[in-house]
């Protein structure tokens, strides 16, 4: 009986090695295409990823545009500014020289311009 045991376990451990064959045929088939599928997706995504490069690109390019400009206007605003001070300080200086000029002197610098602008009124 053993005999006849033996040549069942064969025949079983046969079967089990045929099932397994068959199954990671069947599975492999199965990965091969989705393999496929993959390959699209990974087309598809550097498609998208090529769009996002040159969109980059070209905001890279324009920042840069802005950041040029950004600079120009800096200097502008920087000369404006010491334009204004160059104008204050001769603002100041001409104060400060009418505060010192004495009173007697205004009085008759006033005096004089009025009695221009009265003779050139009545011609």
């Amino acid at each position: 009986m053993e005999d006849k045991s033996k040549g069942y376990d064969e025949i079983i451990l046969l079967i089990i090695v045929v099932v397994l064959i068959g199954w990671n045929i069947f599975t492999t088939n199965s990965i091969k295409t989705d393999v496929k599928g993959y390959e699209k997706k990974i087309e598809s995504l550097q498609t998208k990823i090529d769009s996002v490069k040159s969109v980059n690109e070209e905001l890279g390019k324009k920042v840069s545009d802005v950041k040029e400009n950004v600079k120009i206007i800096t200097t502008e605003i920087h000369k404006i500014d010491n334009n204004i001070t160059i104008v204050k300080n001769k603002t100041n200086e001409k104060i400060n020289s009418v505060d010192n000029i004495p009173d007697n002197e205004l009085e008759q610098f006033f005096t004089n311009k009025y009695e221009q602008s009265i003779s050139n009124f009545g011609k």
